[in-house]
């Protein structure tokens, strides 16, 4: 299954649909409703344990831009982490980065790591958690 075919799958669950930004960048490519989605995937069946979004492709953080988070496991997309993007510049914890490179800022990212430390924590973004600001 898809990463993208998954999280439209999971989002019909909750009777929300995802549908491509007729002008999307290519970070932020779908919509929630008023929502703006950057979808993200991370295989964790390779030693990938961190990703990085360039601050360019995801633009301004905003109250309505999420960045959606798939992990892969066993080949196959298991869950999806539907992360506020203001979230990202809490750099006061483990699991979001801010990567700045002052000479070339085009280079800078937010980086996200998952690992079995983080996981506890990033269960607060999962869907069934984070649905409610999806739907207001």
């Amino acid at each position: 299954m898809s990463v993208l075919h998954f999280i439209k799958s999971e989002l019909k669950s909750f009777n929300l649909e995802l549908t491509p930004k007729q002008d999307g960048r290519e970070g932020v490519g779908f919509l929630i409703g008023d929502n703006l989605l950057h979808l993200q995937s991370i295989d964790l069946d390779a030693t990938q344990r961190s990703i990085k979004i360039s601050k360019q492709d995801l633009g301004e953080l905003k109250d309505n831009l999420f960045v959606a988070l798939v992990l892969i496991l066993d080949k196959e997309p298991k869950v999806v982490y539907l992360i506020p993007s203001k979230d990202l510049s809490q750099g006061d914890n483990n699991i979001f980065i801010e990567n700045n490179v002052s000479l070339l800022p085009s280079l800078s990212n937010w980086e996200i790591k998952v690992s079995s430390n983080t996981i506890p924590e990033l269960v607060k973004y999962s869907l069934e958690n984070m649905i409610d600001k999806l739907k207001t």
